[in-house]
């Protein structure tokens, strides 16, 4: 009778549990928090992103031409029984009228719930189809005080709709030569992913980062010394994302509703870590291309001080260029010199901070003085404020000579299409300098005497 006892106490146990996996903690590590997704969205654990990305001071399509509108909509997120009945957390990407045609949801624990070392895991079952793009991933707690990818970025699973073979572990952060930098892992599952639940997982120390599909360790990047985002706390992020740069656009073969299913997220410490504190947050040491905070003046007009508190970044894929002074000017006695090395997209762009009310400005012009090599075709100037952005492009507009191989642009600021100048934060970039072939070559381009007119 007593291992009729047991038995029985077993099978209520593992029925209660239906197909979840028991959580276990008798490898090292204990259970933090998780989220089983029994009843409804806990809003001590989950925050909802929405919109297009532009209220969190990114570009429409959330910085990657997605197409999607994120919303908390039941219709986008819920707790739902899945096809074994089983209680699971439910994204939903549904196609919709308007400009931007999908709907779906992102949920995020920021605020809320965040790790710093340990056992990251969740039972996910990603969607098929072209233009799908799920993801389990993390970013630095500090995001609100240092930009992308300053703050650092984990993601624990990428799997593209169209390849769902294919599983894409990365990690983002700046390097210690204030660029992009990344370590990105394509692995072949040989499975299709989409058929069921699979466990995708991290195990993080202040050493390395081990990512995991089903307990196997798929990708392993050891944390070097200019990797401090890794030392510090991050929070979780689930979202499905419908089109973009890297999936492409859903097609006719793409079936909406589609679905990202999320059986559990459990968060373990590592009890045999006793690691150090924290670093502490260098902002200019740690931000995406900063190159210097004394530099800008060169660049702007001497006598009109109408931007303060200027950093100049690069920022590209090899790209991007270095930046320099010479002594030949339009305005004061020097300029600053763009050195883009071809080979790839790449800009300089100025940044204000704080941002600046330019307003007064909308029905004025930017004005801005190049001295470029004769073979350069095209340039694009961009600016931006924190919710809008638009780019030109010069060889669309005639300059004035200036002689000394400057000339002067003079653009309508009407031209940056719904720019809100408001809330200026950037004055002035310059992207990808290309030759009449359309290629990336190398250029050194002189700027001088930027300046807005009302």
């Amino acid at each position: 009778m007593k291992n009729l006892f047991f038995l029985l106490v077993a099978i209520l146990f593992f029925s209660a549990c239906g197909n979840e996996d028991p959580i276990d903690e008798n490898d090292g590590f204990s259970l933090i928090w998780s989220d089983e997704f029994d009843t409804e969205i806990n809003p001590l654990n989950w925050n909802f992103e929405i919109g297009d990305g532009t209220a969190y001071g990114l570009p429409p399509g959330w910085g990657n031409s997605e197409r999607q509108l994120y919303t908390s909509s039941v219709n986008n997120a819920g707790i739902q029984p899945d096809s074994e009945g089983n209680s699971v957390l439910v994204i939903t990407a549904r196609e919709e009228p308007g400009e931007l045609k999908f709907s779906s949801a992102k949920l995020t624990s920021q605020y809320l719930q965040n790790v710093r070392f340990g056992k990251v895991e969740a039972s996910i079952k990603v969607p098929k189809g072209q233009g799908l793009w799920p993801a389990f991933w993390l970013l630095g707690e500090n995001k609100e005080i240092l930009d992308w990818p300053g703050c650092g970025e984990i993601d624990i699973m990428e799997v593209i709709g169209h390849q769902t073979n294919v599983l894409y572990s990365s990690v983002h952060y700046t390097n210690d030569e204030n660029k992009l930098a990344s370590n990105t892992i394509a692995h072949d599952a040989g499975l299709d992913l989409s058929q069921d639940y699979h466990v995708y997982g991290m195990n993080w120390s202040d050493v390395a980062i081990d990512f995991t599909l089903d307990g196997n360790v798929i990708n392993s990047v050891p944390i070097e010394a200019d990797m401090k985002e890794f030392l510090r706390p991050f929070y979780l992020i689930f979202n499905l994302a419908v089109g973009g740069n890297w999936p492409g656009n859903p097609d006719a073969s793409t079936v909406f509703p589609n679905t990202l299913q999320i059986d559990w997220v459990r968060v373990y410490n590592n009890d045999k870590l006793n690691p150090d504190m924290a670093p502490e947050l260098d902002i200019a040491e740690e931000s995406l291309g900063t190159i210097s905070s004394s530099l800008p003046p060169h660049a702007f007009n001497d006598n009109l001080s109408q931007f303060e508190n200027i950093l100049i970044k690069s920022f590209g894929n090899g790209g991007e260029p270095s930046v320099s002074t010479s002594d030949m000017a339009v305005d004061g006695d020097s300029s600053l010199v763009f050195m883009y090395p071809g080979g790839n997209w790449g800009g300089a762009f100025f940044e204000l901070e704080p941002t600046v009310d330019a307003s007064q400005y909308s029905n004025g012009f930017l004005h801005f003085s190049l001295n470029a090599p004769a073979d350069l075709a095209s340039l694009e100037i961009k600016l931006e404020s924190v919710a809008t952005s638009f780019s030109v492009f010069v060889e669309d507009y005639t300059a004035d000579d200036l002689g000394n191989g400057f000339v002067e642009y003079s653009i309508p600021m009407s031209d940056f299409i719904g720019l809100d100048l408001a809330d200026l934060k950037i004055p002035f970039a310059a992207w990808n300098p290309m030759d009449s072939n359309g290629e990336f070559v190398a250029f050194d381009l002189l700027i001088d005497n930027i300046y807005m007119s009302e």
